[in-house]
């Protein structure tokens, strides 16, 4: 474990052992816990809570905790509510994947000091609540309950907020950038909701109270959307506050060092470093440009070396990221490359950035000393390296086309001695300029091999499409379709009959679509189709249709013996969802399609 972690263990396992404490203390005293399937029932609630509450940006946790917190501690004893409560915070981390960064230690660690945080923070509200002459159990409200009720929700906070901030600190987090007001006072909102559960449990009949409980099933799920709303007005005054789950906030750069900025300002409240780097790959002139650089706070000028020098280039030779705890473990070559660009000791963290399986990038950060990053800190970057990956490779094109148009008016102004020729040089040059720009276009919406739509153009076209059946009232289908056993044609055939395979694919379904439609390539030999005015049954008319057309088109006049197949998964729009719910619903049908045997529509 990394000396990082180890002050974070020492502070959790401390933080621990004084809860712990505290509640065996008071549990010896008689208080007694309801039966398990109760335990069992709020402790799956607090979960839930979690997985569909409302996300907060950079902390990983979910607000509207307080509704069942505080609904426990105001019909349970405190320190049977604070245990209870503590076991589900011990459990979250466990369970869930991007709370704990991917990372098995940092899991460990959050679960034991959740765990800790939660019960030292609901007794503490308990004792809070009851000093302030808190009535137990809450039965009707009076005015005289406010007071105990608000010292019991700020004393909750304000434990929670303290706590986690000593915990980020320790982690190397930049705390006012991970913690901000609206984290600090969201949780308060929902302090009310908590109130209102234990005073119908307390007073009134089942019913009623299982009433309140589905409405706030419902609540939770809605504020979920809500939570997506608190991230985009986080993004108005911090670009890249929600990076990690909005690859929207990167686009629209139009230079690679204003893409640096923002990822540079990201990277600092992410993690602690010496030295960043954002770098290029030119492949063509196996070059590596080293576009924004900082270190030591100190920004360094721009900077080209060879593709195979250093650390970078050991990277980009492998395509793959690398974490270096203690350069003195690292691989043989890892540390040969590091000593021939000066690094000999401390720790390093570097992804390469990939753009349509190619390496067009890499984030580097290194720290002088070492076990300063973690596999939690790996998965950030790589996270982080995803979303910049399509942003980087639309600033880079920005950019040659803003240097061809420099260039451009350079040489215009060259011929200007000579009107008639500067006149024609200029003409040609600007149509140069114009089909070069059609060309970017076609090529960024466009599939290299099947030459119809590609992901990229895919994407709007179905959001565009679902507005406009929201906006007429008409029906929307997606279909999703999938060659089968593609894999073996490519295996035994060749890549070959394999890039044939998919050219005729895609227009076999270009004629059997309409004009209004939409057929893209998606992934390998996975196909999307966009039909708008058909409903389900239309739709799989005609993807029936389409199947039996590729079951029946002579594919041995490809090759002999081959066969080609296809399974197809529709879904129809159904007035609410997202164009991500409506893709998923169609890749559901495609895998039912699949599992059922394939060469079928779903």
């Amino acid at each position: 474990m990394t000396p990082r972690y180890h002050w974070l263990a020492l502070y959790s396992f401390l933080l621990a052992a004084i809860t712990a404490g505290w509640l065996v203390s008071t549990l010896a005293g008689g208080d007694g816990f309801p039966p398990a399937w109760v335990v069992i029932l709020l402790i799956g609630t607090c979960l839930f809570v979690w997985q569909f509450g409302i996300p907060v940006p950079r902390v990983g946790l979910s607000s509207m905790e307080r509704v069942p917190q505080v609904g426990m501690l105001l019909v349970l004893s405190p320190p049977v509510a604070a245990a209870i409560c503590a076991a589900a915070s011990l459990i979250w981390p466990l369970l869930s994947r991007r709370y704990s960064h991917g990372s098995p230690r940092a899991a460990v660690l959050r679960a034991v000091h959740n765990a800790a945080m939660t019960g030292l923070m609901l007794l503490l509200a308990g004792e809070a609540y009851l000093a302030a002459g808190g009535r137990h159990p809450l039965g009707v409200l009076t005015l005289d309950d406010i007071g105990p009720l608000v010292a019991m929700a700020v004393t909750a906070q304000a434990v929670n907020v303290a706590l986690l901030a000593v915990y980020f600190r320790l982690d190397g987090r930049e705390v006012g950038r991970i913690i901000r007001p609206v984290y600090t006072l969201v949780d308060l909102i929902f302090v009310p909701a908590g109130v209102l559960a234990a005073v119908l449990y307390n007073t009134a009949a089942a019913a009623t109270f299982g009433l309140f409980a589905a409405l706030m099933v419902l609540f939770v799920l809605s504020f979920n959307g809500f939570g997506s709303a608190l991230r985009t007005a986080d993004a108005a005054s911090d670009t890249l506050a929600v990076l990690p789950d909005s690859p929207r906030r990167l686009r629209g750069a139009r230079r690679v060092e204003e893409l640096g900025e923002r990822i540079l300002f990201e990277v600092r409240a992410l993690l602690r470093f010496d030295e960043f780097c954002l770098a290029i790959v030119n492949s063509e002139q196996k070059m590596l440009d080293l576009r924004v650089q900082e270190r030591g706070g100190e920004r360094l000028p721009r900077q080209r070396m060879a593709l195979d020098h250093g650390p970078f280039g050991w990277v980009a030779a492998r395509g793959a990221a690398v974490l270096v705890e203690n350069w003195a473990q690292a691989p043989q070559a890892l540390r040969d490359a590091g000593a021939a660009a000066g690094i000999t000791q401390g720790s390093m963290l570097i992804v390469p950035l990939e753009d349509d399986g190619r390496v067009i990038g890499m984030l580097g950060v290194r720290h002088s000393r070492p076990a300063t990053y973690s596999d939690a800190d790996l998965h950030l970057m790589q996270r982080l390296a995803e979303q910049a990956a399509p942003a980087v490779s639309d600033a880079s094109a920005f950019e040659d086309l803003e240097d061809y148009r420099r260039h451009l008016e350079q040489r215009v102004a060259e011929r200007t001695r000579d009107l008639d020729r500067a006149n024609q040089e200029k003409e040609r040059l600007i149509d140069a300029l114009g089909e070069r720009s059609r060309v970017l276009e076609r090529e960024s919406q466009e599939d290299p091999l099947t030459a119809i739509a590609n992901r990229r153009a895919f994407g709007p076209r179905l959001a565009a499409e679902i507005e406009v059946a929201r906006a007429m009232g008409q029906p929307l289908a997606l279909a999703v379709a999938d060659l089968d056993h593609f894999k073996i044609v490519n295996d035994r055939m060749g890549h070959r009959v394999g890039d044939e395979v998919l050219r005729r694919s895609a227009n076999i379904m270009q004629r059997h679509c309409r004009p209004v439609d939409l057929v893209a390539r998606i992934g390998g030999e996975e196909f999307a189709l966009i039909l708008p005015g058909l409903d389900l049954t239309s739709a799989t008319v005609r993807c029936e249709a389409l199947r039996s057309a590729v079951e029946l088109h002579p594919w041995t006049a490809v090759h002999p013996g081959l066969r080609v197949t296809l399974s197809i998964g529709i879904a129809q729009w159904d007035g609410a969802c997202g164009a991500d719910e409506l893709l998923h619903a169609a890749d559901t049908r495609l895998y039912s399609a699949k599992h059922a045997g394939r060469n079928r529509v779903a």
